[in-house]
């Protein structure tokens, strides 16, 4: 182990994480008429309420672009810096 973040796997661990919370929300919304929609729909544009498949496809879409915008704002930074330290002195 060298220390660094595998971009990939924060990548899909983000993207697991926002779509579990996105099924839950909008489950919630239709079963226990939660309003959880009103969160998603400035964060994912052309998503709508009533939710339609083309507007949950929607959602997704932008769930993987917020992914990977994210592991990449955490990865390379952290990367950077731990490259940059070198190793631990003996």
């Amino acid at each position: 182990m060298n220390g660094l973040l595998d971009l990939r796997a924060m990548a899909i661990t983000f993207l697991i994480s926002l779509v579990v919370s996105y099924v839950l929300c909008i489950a919630g919304d239709i079963l226990f008429d939660w309003t959880m929609y009103q969160a998603w729909m400035p964060l994912l544009p052309g998503f709508t309420w009533p939710v339609t498949l083309k507007g949950f496809l929607i959602g997704l879409f932008w769930l993987v672009c917020y992914s990977g915008y994210g592991a990449l704002v955490i990865v390379l930074p952290y990367n950077h810096f731990v490259r940059r330290k070198g190793p631990p002195a003996a």
